[in-house]
């Protein structure tokens, strides 16, 4: 086990590695030139020649363009392991402090979201599978068919429509993450201010993932309840519910947690269609701007940053299928 976790963090490394020189190599080598992205046109405008002359050269002497690609990659580097990702174009501000604040709205709002999902798709899919043909099963595959076929963003809006403009009273907000003026932070109100401008966004992303998942989750029953070995522990009389969540459940994990890592993933990614749709300040906004323009500091941490999770999640998936099933051995 030792030497297996070791291995992979040393491919994890050289991975990483290359992934951020590949990334770093794409975006200087993308059309334009960085230093307009510091000095708008209408920044220089009201700037002497001269003085536009010592500003653009102040920033190629900062982020080193005059040195050759690859120089200034490994200048950004040696940057990196001093703690200073760059600076954000859109704020001026250290790209940490830049997306701290959205990446905690992204993580607790996924986080939140995550648990609800776990918590119902698993015992309806289960259920499901128990009751294959029967009323609720197919109820709840014709209610799946419509949340995979509808996208996140116009669940949204029909949330929107249906609970802000048609129904009186307006408790729920339409858009934002807080009201105009927000009761004194860390009170019990200041939560529910924000669990209340919160509801409509998760119960569209909660409502798209049910479907998959709920679906995902009653296949994988299926196919274990039709086993040997699920027949051979209800011939020896073993009670129904021993043999559903102890037996076939168990062996039903592999799948599922393989879907529960993806899901980890996206916390940090962020839900853009929702965020964009609600104004809800995450990560997937602060992504979109990035590209917008062309931010390579933000651009930059955060794509290395997914790597990193993504690498570490399928190592702790590997691991994970070894709980779950002794008969996998970590190679």
């Amino acid at each position: 086990m030792a030497k297996y976790l070791l291995r992979r963090i040393l491919y994890i490394i050289l991975v990483l590695f290359i992934v951020s020189f590949v990334i770093f190599m794409l975006f200087r080598t993308m059309p334009g030139d960085p230093v307009d992205m510091f000095l708008p046109p209408e920044m220089a405008a009201g700037m002497e020649a001269a003085e536009f002359a010592i500003q653009r050269q102040e920033i190629i002497d900062t982020m080193r363009l005059d040195e050759p690609h690859v120089v200034q990659y490994f200048y950004w580097l040696a940057a990196v392991f001093q703690g200073n990702f760059g600076q954000s174009m859109e704020t001026r501000l250290p790209v940490i402090d830049h997306i701290r604040q959205p990446m905690t709205n992204t993580i607790v709002f996924n986080i939140i979201n995550m648990i609800l999902v776990f918590s119902i798709t698993i015992p309806v899919g289960i259920y499901c599978a128990i009751k294959r043909g029967k009323t609720f099963d197919n109820v709840a595959l014709v209610g799946s068919m419509f949340g995979i076929s509808t996208p996140t963003f116009l669940v949204g809006l029909i949330l929107i429509v249906t609970f802000v403009v048609l129904l009186p009273g307006n408790f729920f907000p339409m858009f934002g993450m807080a009201s105009v003026m927000p009761p004194d932070s860390g009170t019990l109100a200041w939560y529910l201010d924000r669990l209340r401008h919160m509801a409509l966004p998760l119960t569209a992303t909660l409502l798209v993932s049910l479907a998959a998942l709920m679906r995902f989750t009653r296949s994988a029953m299926i196919d274990t309840l039709n086993m040997d070995f699920v027949r051979t522990a209800r011939s020896k009389g073993l009670p129904e519910k021993t043999v559903i969540y102890i037996h076939a459940f168990r062996n039903a994990l592999i799948p599922i947690i393989t879907v529960m890592a993806g899901w980890f993933i996206m916390i940090f990614s962020g839900t853009m269609a929702i965020e964009l749709t609600f104004q809800w300040q995450g990560m997937g906004v602060i992504m979109l701007n990035a590209l917008n323009l062309r931010d390579i500091g933000v651009l930059m941490t955060m794509n290395v940053f997914y790597a990193l999770i993504a690498f570490t999640v399928i190592l702790l998936l590997d691991i994970a299928y070894v709980i779950a099933d002794p008969r996998i051995r970590l190679q």
